[in-house]
């Protein structure tokens, strides 16, 4: 394998090159360091990965020779018992390193020593209690209580409630001073023990770092527990705040401030102001005490980050990869970091198992994605036609129709141009999609690049090409950036489209009819349920709002998980693998009906089945074309038997080619689809003049089916095709889509009748 096709990736290292422009505020950060009084405590402050370790480092840099600088990487001693002796042995070390070989030690022996001394007296803190002594009728043995180290210790009540607890029954009042006695001597030795340490430190900074100054960087304090990184804090104050010292701490002053309240939460509560709770001690308060001066780390220019990213790898599969992650992943350098090996290894993986199919410059933009908005990554791996139908809603934003749907609204007012589909003269996002539809990141990343780009766009892909893309990256979970989430939002309505109000021709001429006979071999049969479609007729219709897609799987679940019947095929009510944005099948006419109610319940809004006419004219518009696209049948526009499928395909996968009139997509092919009328052979027949608003036969047996499925022949593709089936029964070609109507009456058995009376 030649250098050029191993995968590539990038090191996590902090940076030793200025990338981010950021020599401004280093510079400015040394000057402090080299001319301020002392001693002083800078705060760098940042989120994990913003680039706090790199900028100290370039600080230190700055610095003259003659300066003492130790570097403690405080997360790396976190499992110490006591991290503030690791530190201050730390700093201790970086002044011995500057002394000439044979000088006298002795001043830094004394303090290392003392620092292990310091441990004896904690030991030291703890009390060795003769139960049998203080009167306990308990076996003969010992307990030890211990009493803190630096600073204070616990009331002495605690200390009555562990002898308690220990089988003491009766402590003599005279054993519990004697407790408070020893508590006090060793408190005293301690206290003893801080002065003399700091004395002795500060005269080893005079002789031992002046004319320069020890500069002391601490990094990941806030990777440590809580207690742990107070330690370092504290132990900053009790010892080594002296003259000609400066601290720099690297951390994340939120995380910090919440451990300090966490450490302190025994020390109670007050109520503020308002009446509402908050701690005695709180967070920021206690470490602006520490702080003198804090630094918040910069946002990263634009140009900046571009530049970053650009030279992470010198192998970019395409020139166009490294704006993307810059754009779209914020300023946080080492969650881009991790994003683009995440990247940089699905675009090998994607090389050996999908060769050209994957394009790099898309797979960029879905593990962008992946990053900064997990919830919305989820939805479209459940549904990959969101993303095509996301991409042409950007693009298309300036219209009236998307300025509605980004407030809200589910359809637009504006109808077609005459001559041209709906699909072609507005763009509708599921509602599903709302909450993303104002992300600038999103949009951003999503329109970069120019339409005629084809390979770095997904307008125009197929479900099944979109899907390869969430297949590949489901493998390795991108790192999520740290961006405002949004709310958990449950979408139960499905995405609908306006029909006109008019007439349009419903039905089939015998020539139609003649037509569709044509290389059938079981004609007689046929003849039969071409009879059902005649004679052609008008037909004139209210307006109303039909679902662009058919229900789908994900679709349907929602009302399963609500007590509704899980389809057959589905386990403990989840739908088959990778077939959320297929129809949901094996659903009776009866079923249906009850996810409409229950749709129309959670929604207060009137939600139906369609009528045959109101399937039809969405099929087929007014002109009484055959199929929705025209006159001609071609495979390559649904999913019937002559697509070689041989199952449901996912919604939109023969969109836009085979899309009707207003833009309603599968409306022949792919599943039949339940209508709300009972069906009548002759109904047809009956009807003499205009009819308006057919709501159908009044009973039946049968209810009516439109469409033909994914195992229909053409001739069962057609939009006047009717065929009908018991309301009970359930197939696995068997489907429905919905009507929005103007009026409700929840309480009625026909949703469709009462909208259309009222």
């Amino acid at each position: 394998m030649s250098d050029q096709e191993k995968t590539i990736t990038v090191n996590d290292l902090p940076a030793c090159k200025d990338l981010l422009d950021f020599m401004p505020y280093i510079e400015t950060l040394a000057e402090v360091v080299e001319s301020s009084s002392t001693p002083l405590t800078i705060g760098i402050f940042g989120t994990w990965g913003s680039g706090k370790t790199s900028l100290m480092g370039m600080v230190r840099d700055q610095l003259p020779e003659n300066f003492t600088v130790a570097w403690f990487d405080a997360w790396k001693y976190d499992k110490e018992e006591t991290l503030w002796r690791a530190f201050l042995l730390n700093v201790l070390f970086a002044v011995r390193k500057k002394i000439k070989p044979g000088e006298n030690t002795q001043d830094l022996d004394y303090l290392e020593t003392m620092l292990y001394r310091a441990i004896d007296l904690e030991k030291a803190g703890g009390v060795t209690i003769d139960l049998l002594k203080l009167g306990s009728k308990v076996a003969q043995g010992a307990v030890q209580i211990g009493l803190s180290f630096i600073p204070g210790a616990p009331a002495l009540g605690k200390i009555i409630e562990e002898l308690q607890k220990m089988g003491a029954e009766n402590v003599s009042q005279e054993a519990l001073d004697a407790i408070q006695r020893e508590r006090t001597k060793i408190h005293i030795e301690q206290v003893r023990f801080l002065e003399q340490f700091q004395e002795k430190f500060k005269t080893l900074v005079e002789s031992r770092v002046k004319p320069g100054r020890l500069v002391v960087f601490v990094d990941d304090l806030d990777r440590c527990l809580p207690e742990k990184a107070i330690q370092v804090l504290e132990a900053i104050k009790l010892f080594l705040d002296v003259p000609d010292c400066i601290f720099v701490l690297g951390l994340d002053k939120d995380v910090i401030a919440r451990g300090i309240e966490i450490k302190y939460r025994e020390l109670g509560q007050k109520n503020d102001g308002e009446g509402k709770a908050r701690f005695t001690i709180e967070g920021l308060h206690y470490l602006e005490k520490i702080v003198q001066l804090p630094f918040q780390i910069p946002p990263v220019e634009r140009a900046d980050m571009s530049k970053f990213v650009t030279e992470l790898t010198p192998r970019w599969p395409a020139p166009e990869c490294p704006e993307i992650f810059a754009v779209g992943l914020g300023s946080n350098p080492r969650q881009i970091k991790r994003t683009v090996n995440v990247f940089l290894m699905l675009n090998s993986l994607a090389g050996k198992r999908h060769q050209d199919k994957i394009k790099p410059i898309r797979l960029a933009k879905v593990v962008t994605l992946q990053a900064i908005y997990p919830e919305l990554y989820e939805l479209l791996k459940e549904t990959p036609r969101y993303l095509r139908e996301l991409e042409d809603y950007y693009r298309a934003e300036a219209g009236p129709a998307a300025r509605e749907m980004a407030e809200g609204g589910l359809v637009s007012e504006k109808l077609p141009q005459e001559g041209k589909k709906a699909s072609e003269s507005r763009v509708e996002p599921p509602p599903a999609l709302a909450p993303y539809l104002s992300k600038q990141a999103v949009r951003a990343v999503l329109t970069m690049h120019p339409p005629e780009l084809a390979e770095a766009n997904f307008s125009g892909l197929r479900p099944e090409e979109l899907r390869l893309y969430f297949t590949l990256t489901r493998s390795v979970e991108a790192p999520q950036v740290e961006v405002p989430r949004v709310a958990e939002r449950q979408v139960f309505e499905p995405q609908m489209l306006r029909i006109p109000a008019g007439k349009f021709i419903m039905g089939t001429t015998k020539e139609q009819a003649e037509k569709a006979l044509a290389g059938v071999s079981n004609k007689a049969d046929w003849q039969k349920y071409l009879a059902w479609e005649q004679p052609r007729h008008e037909v004139e219709l209210s307006e109303y709002l039909i679902g662009k897609y058919p229900v789908t799987n994900r679709e349907y679940q929602f009302f399963v998980r609500e007590g509704g019947k899980a389809p057959q095929g589905w386990d403990d009510g989840q739908y088959p693998s990778e077939k959320g944005d297929h129809p949901v099948v094996n659903v009776s006419w009866n079923e249906a009906q009850q996810y409409c109610k229950w749709l129309s319940e959670k929604t207060k809004k009137n939600y139906a089945l369609p009528s045959e006419a109101q399937w039809e004219k969405a099929a087929r518009g007014e002109d009484g074309r055959i199929y929705p696209w025209g006159d001609e049948f071609d495979p390559a526009k649904t999913n019937t038997n002559e697509a070689k499928i041989g199952d449901t395909s996912p919604v939109g996968q023969f969109s836009p080619q085979g899309d009707s009139r207003y833009g309603c997509v599968d409306m022949v092919g792919n599943v039949w689809e339940w209508c709300a009328d009972w069906f009548d052979e002759n109904e047809y027949k009956n009807r003499k003049t205009v009819v308006k608003d057919p709501a159908g036969p009044q009973k039946g047996s049968f209810r009516v089916l439109r469409g033909g499925s994914f195992d229909s022949v053409r001739i069962s593709a057609r939009s006047a095709l009717r065929y009908r089936n018991s309301p009970d029964r359930d197939f696995r070609n068997y489907g429905f889509r919905l009507v929005l109507l103007p009026s409700l009456n929840l309480n009625s058995d026909s949703l469709l009748s009462d909208s259309l009376m009222g």
